[in-house]
């Protein structure tokens, strides 16, 4: 378990930080926002940071369990198979959402979030694998 703290933090921090100061000023907020206008009802006028941040860990802790046993520990193999678990996991969300909301896919929301989990979990990816591998020298 201790292995997983390093690890744990590095893929956190690294998107989270990018996610705070870019990606939700920039992007969620105003996109919640307008769809909040539209459909004040269904659509919170800003995103709930709590549970996108929530979310966020969890995801990376699923990543660095995944890293571990499939035993990713080059910045390069963290980034690659970052992607096709980001892809994997927006695609599922994106989809069900697509499914169930059609202001979903009139504004392009599927397509961008996909796009920016996909980076996200790159990012994250290579932090985490740089972190167990640092881990390991130690």
């Amino acid at each position: 378990m201790r292995k997983f703290i390093l690890p744990l933090i590095a893929g956190y921090v690294s998107v989270a930080a990018i996610a705070g100061i870019v990606v939700v000023p920039f992007y969620f907020n105003p996109t919640t926002a307008e769809l909040h206008k539209a459909f004040p009802a269904a659509y919170y006028a800003e995103p709930v940071l709590w549970a996108g941040f929530a979310a966020g860990l969890l995801q990376t802790l699923l990543q660095v369990i995944i890293w571990d046993k499939m035993n990713f520990r080059s910045i390069k193999d963290g980034a690659l198979n970052g992607i096709w678990l980001g892809a994997i996991l927006a695609g599922i969300q994106s989809l069900n959402e697509a499914s169930q909301y059609s202001v979903f896919n009139a504004t392009g929301q599927a397509l961008t979030t996909v796009i920016i989990y996909i980076v996200f979990t790159a990012i994250s990816g290579g932090a985490i694998a740089w972190a167990f591998a640092r881990g390991e020298k130690n």
